[in-house]
């Protein structure tokens, strides 16, 4: 089967899967005035506004940066608040995931540690990730300003937590959480929580309604930039709430590495560990850190020597095959499928069907309110079966071509996992003239055909994915060959260097899946399955592309546990884009050079806290020695180059 791209929603040539409606046009007028138009992401107000209101919650419907503390001690957790206005308090909510096991018991205490009230989370409720609401019997009247906490048990620990969270107050109408005033107690419960640690901010919240009467001032609550998705992560300890008098451990000799370092952390969906909400992405082992999401798209299967052929090459998984595959072929060779019931094989017990496919590009192919009606009957029609729901779009909806609620409701609303599909290197696009930068992440014409661009994809997908405060897994469509478009121009076919980097550049921008477009369109080289024809024809024209890909995957592979643990955020130098992770007494540092400046010679500088006497280049034989400033420095050949350091 074809696929199809949209290109700045002019009705041209794209690259093939079936359309069953037409295009929105736009004239060249318009495609000339949209490219004045300044790229930007639009932000909630923050003005505050005078309203009636029943009920107030400081944190509103935030989502914490980490989703899932490793610290797996019973401890009570909790907020010291005040409100400006008096009334009464009938619930507390606290932000939860699945492995946060309960019983959840919560707690309104006075400062002198009366127990006010409690209540416990009903088994039923606490079932999909996200605020927990915990309703008192009877509501509990509070004085203005005076401090209360409020506060819930987690007895096995891993909570969601924010570092830093409380470093200032948070008020939203007469509710403030206090700066400083997130607390915890280890035990089993039933005394007041006053220890704290880092001023983390430990998401509990209270249900708050002032007297009757009053008119009290709201101010929206802070959305975050970047936020995560309901979803437990593995990965190594971010925060623990160790009582204040306790130090904390710094290296104090060359060589050694923190199991985490003191900075703030890249909003994730939960690595690994986000599948395990999904019965059966869980059961085929999508959850195990050592497994990273490889898509073939398109690319039929028909023995166990092709199975095994693809997972060399560092395939894992498919989306498109041919209606008689049978299921056994997954099993048997650890393979897994994300689409439709391909026949009678294929049962609801069938673990390595992982996930739904619900549809491809409906942003292109229909108007919003139509495309939004397809996935949201797909998405019903999948409902309950315990796969995970994945579907890719177009470049559309990283663009300011389509109104902002629309491209983030395309993101948001219906899938589990989600990509766009826009092949820099080998579309017409790049030379374009005019120019159209027209989207939300800045591409700029001189850098626009190069790995770099690739990550601004994966930078701008996850910006729309952030705007409703949640986090999904975030895949990146790239070109095995080129990308078409089929019957259109040929722009050129992807070197095995340009697909390495592309790769690399999804991956340090947090692409947590990738999918490979395996047709080539267009060209001297055409095909549609790449990968089976680098696998029976001699002196294929796409070797050295299924080569680089089989380089990396395997690569991917072997870091997928580094991979699937939490970044920092932190910037070693100037001219460059890195992603920083730890993992198992290691740093690793993913470098390569930014879309804003050529290759040549960077500046490394270690953060406070990492100390080393040189860095491993890890699969290049080498190492780096490190100045006493914690300083280093290395060459990027080309623009797609990439070096990834180790730090032991």
């Amino acid at each position: 089967m074809q696929k199809k791209i949209a290109l700045a929603r002019l009705d041209l040539p794209a690259k093939g899967k079936f359309f069953r409606g037409k295009r929105p046009q736009i004239t060249l007028a318009s495609v000339a005035a949209l490219a004045l138009l300044m790229p930007m992401l639009l932000a909630p107000p923050t003005t505050a506004s005078t309203e009636l209101v029943s009920e107030v919650s400081a944190l509103d419907n935030r989502v914490p940066q980490t989703l899932v503390d490793p610290d797996t001690r019973s401890v009570e957790l909790g907020s010291t608040f005040s409100s400006s206005q008096a009334g009464v308090v009938s619930a507390i909510r606290f932000y939860w995931t699945p492995v946060n096991e309960g019983p959840h018991v919560v707690n309104l205490w006075s400062t002198t540690g009366e127990n006010l009230a409690t209540a416990t989370l009903p088994a039923s409720q606490g079932t999909t990730a996200g605020w927990q609401t915990v309703k008192f019997t009877t509501p509990v009247a509070i004085s203005k300003n005076e401090k209360y906490v409020a506060s819930y048990m987690a007895p096995m620990g891993r909570y969601a937590v924010e570092e830093n969270g409380l470093d200032q107050s948070q008020t939203r109408g007469p509710l403030t959480l206090h700066a400083k005033g997130g607390v915890f107690a280890y035990g089993t419960g039933g005394e007041l929580p006053t220890s704290t640690y880092k001023n983390s901010n430990y998401f509990v919240d209270v249900v708050f309604t002032p007297s009757a009467g009053e008119n009290v001032p709201t101010t929206p609550a802070p959305v975050p930039t970047t936020a995560p998705t309901p979803a437990p992560p593995t990965t190594e300890p971010t925060s623990k709430p160790e009582p204040t008098t306790k130090p904390e451990p710094e290296p104090t000799t060359p060589g050694t590495v923190p199991a985490a370092l003191d900075l703030p952390r890249i909003p994730w969906e939960g690595g690994a560990s986000y599948w395990k909400q999904f019965k059966h992405a869980n059961d085929a082992g999508w959850s195990d850190p050592s497994f990273f999401p490889i898509v073939a798209w398109y690319n039929g299967i028909s023995s166990n020597a092709e199975a095994q052929y693809d997972k060399k090459v560092g395939i894992n998984t498919y989306i498109g095959m041919d209606s008689n595959t049978p299921y056994s072929l997954f099993k048997d060779n650890d393979l897994f499928w994300i689409g439709g019931k391909l026949n009678s094989t294929f049962t609801e017990a069938s673990s390595n069907w992982v996930g739904n496919f619900l549809d491809d590009e409906v942003d292109g192919r229909f108007t919003p309110e139509e495309g939004r009606a397809v996935l949201q009957d797909l998405k019903d029609k999948n409902a309950g079966n315990g796969r995970f729901n994945y579907s890719n779009f177009t470049q559309m909806v990283i663009s300011n071509d389509m109104e902002a609620s629309d491209s983030q409701a395309f993101v948001n609303d219906y899938t589990d996992a989600v990509s766009l599909d826009m092949y820099w290197y080998t579309i017409p696009f790049c030379d374009w003239s005019p120019f159209r930068q027209n989207y939300i992440t800045p591409v700029n014409q001189e850098n626009c055909r190069t790995a770099s661009s690739y990550g601004k994809t994966m930078e701008s997908l996850r910006k729309q994915d952030s705007a409703d405060g949640k986090l999904q897994a975030p895949w990146q469509f790239i070109e095995l060959l080129n990308g078409g478009p089929g019957g259109g121009p040929f722009t050129a076919n992807v070197s095995a260097g340009q697909l390495k980097g592309s790769v690399m550049s999804s991956i340090i921008n947090e692409a947590r899946g990738l999918v490979y477009f395996n047709q080539s369109l267009s060209g001297p080289c055409q095909g549609g399955s790449l990968i089976r024809q680098s696998q029976v024809t001699q002196n294929f024209c796409g070797q050295a592309q299924v080569d680089a890909a089989t380089t990396v995957n395997n690569q991917i592979k072997r870091l997928a546990p580094v991979l699937n643990s939490q970044s920092y955020e932190y910037s070693f130098g100037p001219g460059l884009d890195t992603m920083l992770k730890t993992y198992d007494g290691s740093a690793y540092v993913f470098a390569m050079v930014d879309g804003s400046s050529s290759p040549g010679n960077r500046a490394f500088t270690l953060p406070k806290g990492l100390k080393a006497n040189s860095v491993e280049v890890v699969d290049e034989n080498r190492s780096i020695a490190v100045g006493p400033d914690g300083k280093f420095s290395d060459n990027f050949s080309s623009e797609f180059s990439y070096h990834i350091y180790k730090i032991k």
